[in-house]
């Protein structure tokens, strides 16, 4: 009769997570830093679209996504606003019917029209399509810095260096409201996402102001204490950051305007301020060429990025997937977030399309087909490979074992091969018989380890092990007599700070009890 297999339990490999967790150093990248690092910057060519189509002939003042969801984005500097598409880098359209600087290129949520600011007062409403133009609206006096699309994309908020800010209605071309107040440029403004009748504008008269479209008026006024250059609304319009110089401060809107909060990380003019996707990241840019990124809760700093020229606007995409900068030499820098592998094989998958007959793809298409909810699904359990040490303890040679771990020079897997060859009561074993070579790497890593706190309890019942094996030893080598002398000197340095310890806990406790029978007294 053939001999057949009986299938048996997995042996279970060596377990050192925790002691890696317990070691965690100081210094290594934190989830912040790591999700800052997935962004990348694009390729020098993408799709026979080179990054020269990036370059506009001026500083760039805004940049913008579409917020709906198409990644396309627009830059504004000079005289044109450029559309591009956000996945292949390519220059879609290019608007340029303004007789000045253009200034706040905005496209609107459903992603069909762009509105623009303009130097010679006026505010261009255009198709996003044909870059047609629409609207023009005339009622401001000076330059127009900025403009937004209302909550209910029927509105348009706009503010000048005439000092007002203005809403317009899209349809009618006329405007609605004219909220004056300020004593100098309005650079900065927010629609309150509470309300539909509601904006937030900020000036570089220091003041913030937080106008209600019934009352015609500001319900709020808040005086930074310097030119305000940014302003951004968070947590459903609860709170609200203003940035000016190279502060940012946090006001709380339910409680009147109350200051929470003012933290500085940057050298230079802060210029624009964003939240993620997520609303848990708060991101900064300024003139010191720096993109900072913050804790929205604790609004600490955990990660930064440093671009070659100062930034002057900032966007990221609501999917969280590329962050543009605007940079006062004319470039715009696309950082793109490196795909998963799951979106990497889905674009790829998509891009070759259906396998041609007789291929190698054609008689593996169906490899990564996923099963349907009736299916009968067979599992193929792969064979798993064992580590060395792994695969000597599976076969009860815990000599081998050890020496396998101890060649890793990883302390969490040797640690980890000790602890379970002591289970095992084969710690004996595993230290008996070891010659010069052998039993050297064993000393060195208890000397390096043996008083680390957590390892500390484990590494004395090895140490004793080693001990009363290999005493009648010491004299055979010089080696051997060195690492053993390096051993005991460890231990009496120990010993004695384990004494100057305790006398000194004995001090402190003494003068408690005096000071207590004093304060009693």
């Amino acid at each position: 009769m053939a001999d057949v297999a009986l299938p048996g339990p997995d042996f279970k490999s060596v377990d050192y997570s925790r002691f890696v967790v317990e070691s965690k150093k100081i210094g290594r990248s934190t989830p912040e830093e790591r999700y800052s690092n997935t962004f990348k910057p694009l390729p020098r060519s993408v799709d026979k679209t080179t990054l020269k189509d990036y370059k506009l002939l001026s500083a760039v003042t805004s940049v913008h996504f579409s917020p709906s969801g198409s990644r396309d984005f627009c830059a504004t500097g000079g005289t044109v606003v450029k559309i591009f598409n956000g996945q292949t880098g390519e220059l879609k359209k290019t608007i340029s019917r303004f007789k000045g600087i253009a200034y706040s290129g905005n496209i609107r949520n459903d992603g069909r029209l762009l509105v623009a600011g303009c130097e010679n007062s006026h505010i261009s409403l255009f198709d996003l399509e044909s870059g047609n133009l629409l609207r023009m609206f005339k009622k401001h006096t000076a330059a127009v810095h900025v403009t937004r699309w209302s909550n209910n994309n029927t509105n348009i908020l706009s503010c000048s260096d005439d000092k007002t800010a203005r809403i317009w209605d899209v349809s009618t071309e006329a405007q609605v409201h004219c909220f004056r107040g300020h004593g100098d440029y309005v650079r900065c403004a927010v629609m309150n996402p509470a309300s539909e009748n509601m904006c937030i504008t900020g000036s570089y008269d220091s003041t913030v102001k937080f106008w209600d479209f019934r009352a015609g008026k500001p319900t709020i006024d808040i005086n930074h204490g310097a030119p305000i250059e940014a302003l951004l609304a968070i947590k459903g319009g609860d709170v609200v950051l203003s940035a000016a110089g190279n502060e940012i401060k946090v006001w709380d809107v339910t409680a009147g305007g109350k200051l929470l909060r003012t933290f500085s990380n940057h050298q230079k003019t802060i210029t624009g301020l964003q939240i993620d996707g997520t609303g848990t990241r708060l991101l900064s840019c300024s003139l010191d060429a720096h993109v900072k990124i913050y804790d929205i809760d604790t609004f600490e700093s955990v990660s930064q990025k440093k671009l070659e020229a100062p930034i002057l606007s900032l966007d990221i995409d609501r999917n969280n997937t590329k962050i543009i900068a605007g940079l006062s030499r004319g470039d715009v820098v696309v950082h793109s977030k490196k795909p998963t592998a799951k979106e990497s094989q889905e674009s790829v998958a998509a891009a070759r399309g259906t396998p041609f007959p007789g291929t190698f793809r054609y008689f593996m298409r169906g490899a990564n087909t996923k099963a349907s909810a009736g299916d009968y699904k067979v599992s193929l359990k792969a064979k798993r490979k064992l580590k060395a040490y792994d695969k000597s303890l599976k076969e009860f040679r815990y000599k081998k074992a050890l020496t396998d771990a101890l060649n890793t020079r990883s302390h969490h897997i040797v640690i980890g091969v000790l602890e379970e060859l002591l289970q095992r009561a084969g710690l004996e074993a595993a230290i008996r018989g070891r010659d010069d070579a052998t039993l050297e790497p064993l000393l060195s890593f208890l000397i390096k380890f043996l008083f680390t706190p957590q390892y500390a309890s484990l590494l004395v019942d090895v140490c004793t092990t080693v001990l009363e094996i290999y005493a009648d030893h010491i004299g055979g080598s010089v080696l051997i007599d060195e690492l053993f002398t390096k051993l005991q000197k460890k231990l009496k340095h120990e010993l004695k700070v384990m004494k100057e310890l305790t006398q000194l806990n004995g001090t402190i406790e003494m003068l408690l009890y005096n000071n207590a029978a004093y304060l009693h007294s």
